[in-house]
């Protein structure tokens, strides 16, 4: 098929996004451990730091150059337009609930929860509009991707209102949810 190299590419992606997320617990459960006073950048936890950030960055650049660079037979489910728009919208809203209404400092992982969803949404839409992802199964992983969004959106919120144990623990749970979904969709997308 003309498509392998793309689709080979969206897969590897993928994979670097899984082990991204996998370096990234061990980084935090290394950094974060509520109680312990250690070097967040520097020696081991520096190394696994930037082994994130590396997996991150090109799991992210070779997912969606892959997924862009597919040929797309069908219509798309979702442009890659409507998935831009929506996800600026979505984090500008969820950025004024999570700040109003549930009084939650701003940080990082709500950027990195909306652009993964956003992402996610533009692999699947572009692997279904290449005819590699059938529509009963572009709709399962649709769900996938909604479960795992909501549950690092309801964490994210409770974050600062746990105990640090429970916040400690709690914070690595969208990383399994978020890996698990795209392990999921890997299998769903290969088998």
């Amino acid at each position: 098929m003309a498509d392998s190299g793309y689709f080979a590419k969206t897969i590897i992606g993928q994979i670097l996004l899984i082990v991204c997320c996998i370096f990234y617990l061990i980084w935090w459960s290394i950094s974060y451990r509520p109680d312990v006073e250690v070097n967040r950048a520097g020696g081991l936890n520096g190394i696994l730091l930037l082994i994130t950030a590396a997996c991150g960055l090109l799991g992210t650049a070779f997912s969606l150059l892959g997924a862009n660079g597919l040929p797309k037979n069908g219509h798309l489910k979702l442009s890659g337009f409507q998935i831009i728009i929506g996800g600026i919208i979505a984090y500008v809203l969820l950025l004024l609930i999570t700040v109003y209404i549930f009084h939650r400092q701003v940080t990082t992982e709500l950027l990195l929860i909306t652009g993964w969803a956003m992402m996610e949404l533009t692999v699947i839409s572009s692997l279904n509009g290449a005819g590699r992802l059938s529509d009963p199964r572009f709709w399962i992983l649709l769900a996938v991707i909604a479960v795992a969004f909501v549950i690092s959106m309801v964490l994210y919120v409770l974050y600062y209102r746990m105990e640090a144990m429970k916040a400690f623990y709690a914070a690595m749970i969208p990383l399994i949810t978020e890996a698990v979904s795209m392990g999921v969709g890997l299998l769903v997308i290969l088998v």
